[in-house]
């Protein structure tokens, strides 16, 4: 049963499994390696914050268009009134 779920996590999600396995491997005694994974921790909670703030930034400018299109929608001096047109021949 082990090796079946390992074959499946090696297939569906490589380099996550391959991580797995190399942190698996890591002696508590390997400084270097510690240090490296705390880096890694570090940097992986900077890359979300930063994400964070895109994602929020990115929503304000989504509502700023918004808002912009119905101002633009409510103001318009000529909202979209048919033309008068004379069809009759006389």
């Amino acid at each position: 049963m082990k090796n079946y779920i390992e074959r499946i996590a090696a297939r569906t999600m490589p380099s996550a499994y391959r991580n797995l396995r190399m942190l698996a491997r890591v002696n508590a005694s390997d400084e270097t390696m510690l240090a490296r994974v705390i880096a890694y921790e570090s940097e992986v909670r900077e890359l979300r914050a930063e994400l964070n703030e895109v994602r929020r930034d990115n929503r304000r400018v989504v509502e700023l268009y918004d808002l912009v299109f119905d101002r633009l929608r409510e103001d318009m001096p000529l909202r979209a009134q048919p033309v008068p047109t004379s069809t009759r021949n006389d």
